[in-house]
C-alpha cells in the first residue's frame, strides 16, 4: 500500500510518499505523476521519509519521471532516503542518476 500525496513549494511539487512502492503501486505512483507533469509541473520533489520499501518497478517510474521532464528541462529531485533505499540507489546506479538530497528543505 502506498499514499500519496502533493503540496505545492516555491516551484516544486513536493511529493509525500508513504508506504510500499512494488509492482502493485508503481503504477498509480506513475499515473499520478504523468498527469502532474501533462499539467505543467516541471520540478518534481519525492520524498521518501515514509517509504520503507522500492522495488524495480518504482526504481522504473522514477526513471519514466525523468524522462518525461528532459524534453521540458524538468529536474526531478529524491530526498528522505533511509539507508536501506540508499543501498538500493547505490547499487541500482540511480544515486548517480538523480540528486538525492537529505530533506525536502535541502532539495528545495
Amino acid at each position: 500500500m502506498l499514499a500519496i500525496a502533493s503540496t505545492k513549494n516555491q516551484d516544486s511539487l513536493v511529493i509525500s510518499l508513504d508506504g510500499r512502492i512494488d509492482a502493485n503501486s508503481a503504477k498509480e505512483l506513475e499515473q499520478q505523476c504523468m498527469t502532474w507533469i501533462d499539467e505543467g509541473e516541471k520540478k518534481l520533489i519525492l520524498d521518501f521519509s515514509a517509504v520503507n520499501f522500492i522495488s524495480s518497478a518504482g526504481l522504473r517510474v522514477i526513471l519514466l519521471i525523468a524522462k518525461k521532464l528532459e524534453p521540458v528541462q524538468g529536474k526531478v529531485k529524491l530526498c528522505g532516503l533511509n539507508a536501506t533505499l540508499r543501498d538500493v540507489f547505490e547499487i541500482s546506479g540511480f544515486s548517480k542518476l538523480f540528486d538525492i538530497l537529505p530533506t525536502v528543505a535541502e532539495a528545495l
